[in-house]
């Protein structure tokens, strides 16, 4: 609950549960007794697109924030990524995020075992994404920010992808990318940090590269399907920097078998992705996939408190 200590204080923090157990709920009645803006909801539903849309769906403030519970906030993340939204050329903004890990020596162990940390963006520099679609290295959603109008007229999260989701990940870069579509400006800045933890070990590390090769393949396919052929351009630039780049720095800088693996996964698996893609219809006005499930309705998915 990092964000209670923020120095920006005029804000509601929504918590959407879609946990299998009555135990972060429990935990989060604790908060909610002790600070007024804390709110709870539950919702059946899995994924976590749908879970940040119900969240905005049940707000009503002009800028959106979002991260997630494996994640901790310094005190000016919410001060400084609201401050980049108030620029009305700005639709969305991404922030710092820096491994967290569990233990002090962690870091090291991670290391000899060869694991890589997943999810984080380090870069001390402030840049304007605008334009060029192919450019989607502005950040990750667990630290990410939009306009409310924005986020209304790209149609929020894609509730097919992300995490949680039949199409596994990539709902951040999509977001992004749609925000970049339409003609909205996006913003990194590394004044906004937040810290990640970083847990996984080789078995979680494939499954998280897996994740994102098909929610890929699967976000092309969408982009085709919309008649927007710079989806083939980022497949084409995907096999590279992921999979061609990734296989060839396994063999002769790292040796590591595994590494390979994970480059051999970003040649293969958005494959899959945009093969499992194809029993999705798609929504052109906002390049949305339609969930297969009827009652994926915003209104239907929530249990307000």
């Amino acid at each position: 609950m990092s964000i209670r200590h923020s120095s920006h204080t005029d804000l509601t923090l929504w918590i959407v549960d879609q946990s299998d157990d009555p135990g972060t709920e429990h935990i989060v009645a604790r908060h909610t007794r002790e600070d007024q803006r804390v709110r709870y909801l539950r919702q059946e539903l899995p994924g976590a697109s749908l879970a940040r849309n119900v969240g905005a769906y049940v707000g009503t403030a002009p800028l959106i924030l979002f991260t997630d519970d494996d994640c901790r906030v310094s005190p000016e993340w919410v001060a400084t990524m609201a401050c980049e939204l108030l620029n009305p050329a700005i639709w969305a903004v991404f922030g710092r995020v820096l491994p967290l890990y569990s233990s002090p020596s962690d870091p090291c162990g991670r290391a000899e075992r060869g694991l890589l940390d997943t999810a984080v963006k380090t870069s001390l520099q402030r840049r304007v994404y605008a334009q060029n679609r192919l450019n989607l290295g502005f950040g990750h959603g667990a630290s990410m920010g939009i306009r409310r109008e924005a986020f209304q007229q790209i149609g929020g999260f894609d509730p097919v992808l992300g995490a949680g989701g039949p199409l596994r990940a990539w709902e951040d870069r999509d977001l992004g990318y749609r925000v970049l579509r339409a003609g909205g400006h996006i913003v990194y800045t590394p004044d906004a940090v937040l810290h990640h933890l970083q847990w996984r070990h080789w078995r979680a590390v494939r499954r998280n590269h897996w994740n994102y090769a098909l929610g890929t393949g699967a976000a092309v396919g969408k982009y085709l399907r919309c008649g927007d052929l710079i989806g083939g351009a980022i497949l084409a630039e995907w096999f590279w920097s992921q999979g061609i780049r990734q296989s060839l720095s396994a063999l002769l800088k790292w040796r590591s078998l595994q590494r390979l693996w994970i480059g051999l996964i970003h040649l293969l698996v958005p494959w899959i992705g945009l093969i499992q893609s194809l029993h999705y219809s798609v929504e052109h006005q906002y390049c949305l996939y339609q969930p297969l499930v009827a009652s994926c309705d915003l209104a239907a998915a929530v249990d307000k408190p």
